[in-house]
């Protein structure tokens, strides 16, 4: 087996991804296995806890619910994700599959066996419900559960559905049931739709299904 770093933080809610590139940026920060500076195209450091300060102010700002500021969030969120894939490619080029150098980094691993499997992408989830939840700004999400699916991804979007840049990620969960999305604003209308993930990776979209958050 083969460890890799692993790059996908959309399982991550704000509060664990804040606390990950907190981690990463410790880790990185005098490591004498990959000392900077880094040659282009990896971000450097400086970069990075920039590109964090500029996310961390969007996700203080998103904090009065404001559509706009979430967007501005989550817009940073994906900036700061991407320069830190760019840099993974560097530093599994420098680590040449050693483990420990990788594990000195602040990444999770992951394992990839010899494939003896063959999984393949995951069919649409059928079943999409929406209901509000108990409190205020909540709509609890559900759908059919997807044979082989680890787990699940919620996106939503305001406006029309048909345009791929007005949706946002949402959450991640294990279940297909009770996937809970908290904090929306009231007295407007969200689309949400979901996907499942397997070893494969992300499978194919729901239809979407709109509801009036209360």
């Amino acid at each position: 087996m083969q460890a890799k770093v692993i790059t996908n933080f959309v399982r991550l809610n704000e509060s664990d991804f804040q606390t990950k590139v907190t981690l990463i940026v410790a880790s990185l920060t005098g490591n004498a296995r990959f000392p900077e500076p880094w040659p282009a195209p990896a971000p450097s450091l400086a970069q990075i806890n920039a590109a964090f300060d500029v996310y961390r102010s969007a996700y203080r700002a998103s904090l009065t619910h404001d559509t706009l500021k979430i967007a501005e969030r989550n817009s940073a969120r994906e900036a700061l994700s991407g320069l830190l894939q760019t840099l993974v490619k560097y530093l599994e080029f420098v680590a040449n599959d050693n483990e420990s150098a990788l594990q000195s980094t602040g990444f999770d691993l992951r394992r990839d066996a010899v494939r003896g499997d063959h999984a393949e992408t995951l069919v649409a989830p059928e079943g999409l419900k929406l209901k509000r939840g108990v409190l205020g700004g909540q709509v609890d999400v559900r759908v059919n559960r997807l044979l082989g699916a680890g787990s699940y991804e919620a996106e939503i979007a305001q406006g029309d559905p048909n345009v791929e840049d007005n949706w946002h990620h949402a959450l991640t969960s294990t279940s297909s049931m009770h996937m809970l999305l908290r904090d929306l604003p009231a007295a407007q209308t969200f689309w949400v739709r979901v996907r499942g993930i397997n070893t494969a990776g992300a499978g194919l979209w729901s239809e979407p299904a709109s509801i009036m958050v209360v």
